[in-house]
């Protein structure tokens, strides 16, 4: 069994990349990321209890939290269950981990983060539509990021129990969890620092989400050729 200050260690790792992937370059997240380990220790029990208690109320994709406000979305896709034997051989090791394990992609490596071909960003593991390409942006942290989603009963809003409260409250953010309302895939989170008017972000995964060109795209491509 390993010990909490391994576990602090790791997680204070792990939370460095989280801040740099909510905020970007904030020299006020950085600082502050060197009081993790502490807090982590203890706090470790309560957090380890709500991630579960948070992960049996995500199942299906049902939005329960306690922000009615931002969970509250009209579910207008058909629920499915997905088989996670199928999906292990059919997904890419990072891409089950982040869709089913609620994984994070290294910054900077996905494959569409600087990818602006016209066309939808689908769900990798069902194929529901999610995002356009009109409304993806450059945000500058690392991960494709988009404005606005195709429709709000695309996805499910959840807020995210890995990081205590506590932290959370002290570093000033508290996550919110963004998955596929048809098959409740982990896409990523959605801050409040988004391009006017919205000021929405919805910060995803590569590895969650796969690209379908538009007609008019691809038709532009072949006649070039």
């Amino acid at each position: 069994m390993f010990s909490l200050s391994r576990y602090a260690l790791r997680s204070s790792r792990n939370f460095a990349l989280i801040a740099n992937k909510s905020r970007c370059n904030s020299p006020l997240l950085k600082t502050r990321v060197n009081v993790l380990s502490a807090l982590l220790v203890g706090s470790f029990s309560d957090s380890r209890q709500g991630h579960n208690n948070n992960n049996k109320n995500n199942d299906g994709g049902n939005g329960s939290t306690k922000d009615s406000s931002k969970a509250n979305m009209e579910n207008k896709s058909e629920k499915i269950t997905v088989n996670k034997e199928e999906l292990r051989k059919r997904l890419t090791p990072m891409q089950y981990q982040v869709t089913q394990e609620a994984g994070t992609e290294r910054p900077f490596t996905g494959c569409y983060n600087k990818h602006y071909e016209k066309g939808v960003y689908q769900c990798i593991v069902c194929h529901q539509d999610l995002f356009s390409s009109d409304t993806k942006y450059d945000s500058g942290c690392g991960w494709p990021a988009f404005n606005d989603v195709l429709d709000k009963g695309k996805i499910t809003l959840h807020r995210d129990a890995s990081i205590p409260v506590v932290i959370s409250k002290t570093l000033g953010m508290i996550r919110t969890e963004v998955r596929c309302s048809k098959c409740s895939a982990h896409l990523g989170h959605v801050f409040d620092d988004g391009p006017p008017p919205k000021h929405r972000r919805y910060c995803i995964n590569s590895a969650s989400i796969d690209f379908v060109k538009s007609a008019s795209s691809a038709t532009t491509t072949s006649s070039k050729k």
